[in-house]
This record gives C-alpha cells, sequence and structure tokens, in this order.
C-alpha cells in the first residue's frame, strides 16, 4: 500500500531521510524572475523598518536596519557558498527595493495597523522565495541536500538574525512564536528531497512555495507557535526576575512577528 498504509509515517521517514544524506544530484533549476526577488527584498526592507521604528530608532538607523533585514539573508547565503560577491553589490537594484522598503516603513509606520493583512499576505508569498533561492543556489553549487536544506533556511531567516542582533534582541529565530523558521525548514525539505528524487524541476520549485505558504499561513491564521522547552517559561521568568528585567512575554509581544 505504499505510503498509505499502516507503515506509511515511518516508510516515508525512512524516504525523506535517505534523501536528505544521499548523494547530490546533476545541477539544474528553473530560475525564478526577478519579480520575485524585488518583492521579497522589499517586503524584508519594509519588515526592518518597521521594526526599527517601533523602538524609536532615528531615521538613519531606520535605514539601516532596513537594508540588514532586506539583504543580509541573501548575503550571508552568497558567504556561506563562497559564491563570490554577495548579489545585492553586483545588482544596484537590490538596493533601491530594500530603500523602498525602508522609505514605506518609516513614512507609513503609525499606519501599519490598517493594511496589516497586506503585509502578512506578502510575508506569507515571500517566505517560499526566500527558500526556493537558497535551495537552487545550493544545488547549483553542489550541495547534498542536508546542505541544500541548511542553506535554505539560513537564507529565510538571515536577515531577520542579523536585524534582532543589529536591535539587541535576542534573534526571533530562537524563541517560542509563529512559525517562520520553521516553515522555512518544511520548505526546504520539500525541495532538497523532492530534488533528490527527480521530480520534476517545476513541481519541486511549486511544492516549496506551496509548503512555506501554507504554513506561514497557517501560523497567523491560528496563531500556530513553536514550543518551548518544558519548564522553559517558569525559567526564564525566574531568571528575568532575578536580573531584575522586564518579563520576557512582554519582549516577544513587541516585537515583530516576521523570522520567528
Amino acid at each position: 500500500m505504499g505510503l498509505l498504509g499502516p507503515a506509511g509515517p515511518a516508510r516515508a521517514v525512512t524516504v525523506i531521510a535517505a534523501a536528505l544524506v544521499a548523494e547530490p544530484v546533476p545541477a539544474a533549476v528553473i530560475a525564478l524572475p526577478g519579480l520575485f526577488d524585488a518583492i521579497a527584498i522589499t517586503v524584508g526592507g519594509l519588515s526592518g523598518a518597521l521594526h526599527a521604528t517601533r523602538r524609536g530608532f532615528d531615521v538613519m538607523g531606520v535605514i539601516a536596519v532596513a537594508f540588514v533585514t532586506g539583504l543580509g539573508g541573501g548575503a550571508i547565503r552568497d558567504l556561506v557558498l563562497s559564491d563570490g560577491t554577495p548579489a545585492f553589490l553586483l545588482h544596484p537594484a537590490y538596493l533601491a527595493y530594500a530603500a523602498g522598503g525602508a522609505l514605506v516603513g518609516f513614512l507609513f509606520a503609525r499606519r501599519a495597523s490598517r493594511w496589516q493583512f497586506g503585509y502578512d499576505a506578502l510575508d506569507v508569498l515571500t517566505l517560499g522565495v526566500w527558500v526556493l533561492i537558497g535551495c537552487q543556489k545550493a544545488v547549483l553549487t553542489g550541495l547534498p541536500a542536508i546542505g541544500v536544506v541548511f542553506v535554505g533556511v539560513l537564507a529565510s531567516v538571515g536577515g531577520g538574525l542579523l536585524r534582532d542582533l543589529l536591535c539587541g534582541d535576542v534573534p526571533s529565530a530562537f524563541r517560542p512564536g509563529q512559525w517562520y523558521a520553521f516553515a522555512a525548514f518544511l520548505a526546504a525539505v520539500t525541495y532538497a528531497v523532492l530534488n533528490q528524487v527527480s521530480t520534476p524541476l517545476y513541481v519541486d520549485e511549486i511544492a516549496t512555495l506551496v509548503v512555506a505558504a501554507a504554513l506561514r499561513w497557517a501560523s497567523l491564521r491560528w496563531d500556530l507557535r513553536t514550543p518551548i522547552a518544558t519548564g522553559g517559561a517558569r525559567l526564564a521568568r525566574a531568571a528575568q526576575a532575578r536580573a531584575g528585567l522586564e518579563d520576557p512575554s512582554s519582549v516577544a509581544e513587541a516585537s515583530t512577528r516576521s523570522s520567528s
């Protein structure tokens, strides 16, 4: 009965594990249109700008955080892959996209709640783009499947990690929150496994985008959150109290949801 029988889940796990540790397959991808890059970088810049304005940064601080958020994931990806000069330095338009997101975030931060639905929709759509571009570049570099997953996740959360470090926050990818890094991980696994079993290229890429978007949308729609270790919340509150700091839950609520 294949994967649908009683032993189906165990067999599926075996297939996935085998695909992730297999030797890399011959590299081939279908490049995404440039519009996808433009939207993803702009949304990243907007996310960084909103994050900075909520912390009272001045205009230069907002611009810096916006650029780091919009371009950081791609830069880390290229550096990890030793892919030469980061893409945003070779394509000046990428800087313009990040600047556009920074400008919108700086000028309209007070009205952000009015277009939260639109922002969430873009966030849902662009997560898969970051994952897919990272996975594609890793495949073209000749990495095995497990390396493809690593680079895909790193490319999608790298900008948020740099943003949080620049703002003096604990990276949101490491805190309990709505699915972002988790959704990116499962989407990257989807791409890597399908690529290893030689499905058509367009199936690999569409499936990756759909998995990332579906999981991210579900987490926003039903407030699905990553779990914390047993007793972790109590221990965190106790540590904060001993240090005389504010409750960590209030810090988490004050931060943006992106890159969770």
